[in-house]
């Protein structure tokens, strides 16, 4: 027994014939995504749609739509051209270039000499817009880029501007991509996909307070509404053919109310029939403003470009200067439909009735196609051709 060591009286640091694994316990080491991954499966289990509650129409929530806290949307955009960030300030920020708007725009932030001085061809293009109007947008703005700063220990260079030419008001952001230590400023994509959103959810729920029952209700019956993939569309995707509407809820039948009004599904006395694409069409839409209007609005079917071979008359450019789109793009034309091809930070120009080729792996949701896969071929040619 004397040679046994006791477990209440540790040795100190400094005695030489101590063991250091003896008596230490560390923690075991858990992956960092462990939780995030545990989460999503059994968020998973819960969307799978069983016959009982598709047949009793009832829309279940991906946690967001009934969280206390106040919803903020943010969308982020950046680019690398000197021109576009100047652009994007002197002219769209103040809406300068914006017909019907006669107000001068305030710009608030960092003062806009030490902007200029300090400006670099990367930038940082926001738009951030809080479901609630009671909000004060530039005290969420300055609240959130102090947030910002804290956590990732820039110190930015930082304009913003409220637009109020919209039923729902919103402010942009543009932040330089040099900070005022020299440093290049860099944003992770879990920081842009839910750091950032979680800082506005919870500024925005500290100015207002959290979201009553009935501002809740009342956001889940605009999300009948919505331009974008929902949970609504979730349930009908899992419902048969004909969708009789006496089995919905009124939140279902709104759904489908609206995307038989914009050609996504077809009613037929009290049934309803989802297109093919609509699911395909909402998705593009979430993701590329302008991809619903062209939908619309074509003489032929659209479709978005999933990589491949392509070569063919360009139809039209969709520029995010010019339409407020985020997502550059080009429309090719063919004989029986049109591609939409987002392209990244698009700046060659006129190209609007020329042929061009594109040959990318990888194209869609993707937007990883840019100014140098668009080869511009001689116009004489009339071959046009896809290959996947």
């Amino acid at each position: 027994m004397k040679d046994l060591k006791s477990i209440f009286n540790h040795p100190s640091k400094s005695t030489p014939e101590k063991d250091p694994h003896l008596y230490d316990w560390k923690r075991p080491f858990h992956g960092k995504n462990d939780a995030t991954y545990l989460n999503k499966l059994l968020k998973a289990k819960r969307r799978k749609s069983s016959p009982e509650r598709i047949s009793s129409g009832k829309v279940r929530s991906n946690g967001s739509e009934n969280s206390r806290k106040q919803r903020v949307l943010l969308k982020l955009s950046y680019g690398e051209s000197s021109a576009k960030h100047l652009k994007y300030i002197r002219l769209y920020m103040p809406q300068i270039n914006k017909e019907g708007v006669e107000e001068k725009k305030e710009i608030f932030g960092s003062p806009m000499e030490d902007y200029m001085d300090n400006i670099v061809p990367r930038h940082f293009k926001l738009i951030i817009s809080p479901e609630s109007q009671k909000i004060d947008l530039k005290l969420l703005s300055e609240a959130f880029i102090r947030h910002l700063e804290k956590s990732t220990g820039y110190e930015f260079y930082w304009l913003g501007t409220i637009h109020t030419d919209t039923e729902h008001h919103h402010v942009h952001l543009a932040i330089n991509g040099k900070d005022k230590n020299g440093k290049k400023v860099r944003f992770p994509k879990d920081m842009i996909k839910n750091t950032m959103r979680e800082f506005l959810s919870n500024i925005a729920t500290n100015m207002i307070g959290e979201r009553t029952k009935e501002e809740i209700e009342d956001s889940k019956q605009k999300l009948t509404q919505a331009k974008r993939w929902t949970v609504f569309d979730e349930q009908l995707k899992e419902m048969p053919e004909k969708i009789f509407i006496n089995n919905l809820n009124s939140g279902l039948i709104k759904r489908l109310q609206f995307l038989s009004s914009i050609k996504l599904a077809e009613k037929d006395g009290m049934f309803y029939s989802l297109k093919p694409d609509f699911e395909e069409v909402l998705k593009a839409t979430g993701r590329y403003n302008l991809y619903l209007e062209e939908y619309l609005k074509s003489d032929l079917p659209l479709r978005l470009f999933e990589g491949g071979s392509i070569t063919g008359l360009v139809d039209k450019v969709v520029s995010f200067d010019k339409d407020e789109s985020w997502n550059d793009a080009i429309i090719i034309r063919k004989e029986n439909e049109r591609i939409y091809i987002p392209v990244f930070q698009l700046h060659k120009e006129g190209l609007e009735g020329k042929t061009v080729h594109i040959e990318h792996a990888a194209g869609g949701t993707n937007r990883n196609i840019s100014n140098k896969d668009i080869k511009i071929i001689d116009n004489r040619s009339k071959s046009i051709s896809i290959e996947r």
